[in-house]
This record gives C-alpha cells, structure tokens and sequence, in this order.
C-alpha cells in the first residue's frame, strides 16, 4: 500500500503550485489591496511577490521607522512587529514573480 500511495502524493505535491492565499501568514491581505498579485502594465506600486524576502524586511523597517516617507505604507508597516513582518516577507519571497 506505501508503495502505491507515495506516487501519488509526490504527484499531487508536484501538481500543488505556489503558495495560495489561504497559505499566506496574517497581514499579508493588507499587502496584497494595492500591490498586485500579477503584473500591471505602467504601475507605480511594485508587485512584492518573488522579491527577497530581506529586501521586504528592509523596506518595512524603513517605513515603520519613518525613514522613508509615505502617506500609506508607514502606517501599515508601523502595524507589524518584526516576527510578523518576517513571516509576511517570507511568504512573498516564496511567491512567484
């Protein structure tokens, strides 16, 4: 019965794909409002999926910290702690471009 069941479940992982939604870490739907999911032809807001997740962390962290100006992002930034804005950078990262 082993023998027979790990074919399948290597083809359902396989068939799986990226990460869903339902996957991503708390507060990671307050980044997804604005920057997209797919690509967007002339957008000014980058998409954040398939970027190191140590990129991401850095930019929260300079929002957060007030670093770089905003009018949206360092009141959505200053709203994670670091763990929270690890795990949201880190599911981004595993995203695909």
């Amino acid at each position: 019965m082993g023998r027979v069941l790990l074919p399948v479940l290597a083809s359902a992982l396989l068939l799986a794909g990226p990460a869903q939604a339902a996957d991503a870490p708390p507060g990671a739907s307050s980044c997804t409002g604005c920057h997209a999911t797919t690509k967007i032809a002339d957008s000014v807001i980058p998409r954040i999926a398939g970027r190191k997740a140590a990129d991401i962390v850095t930019f929260m962290r300079e929002y957060r910290s007030g670093a770089w100006p905003s009018s949206v992002m360092g009141r959505i930034a200053k709203g994670f702690d670091d763990q929270q804005t690890n795990a949201i950078a880190a599911w981004f990262a595993a995203q695909p471009e």
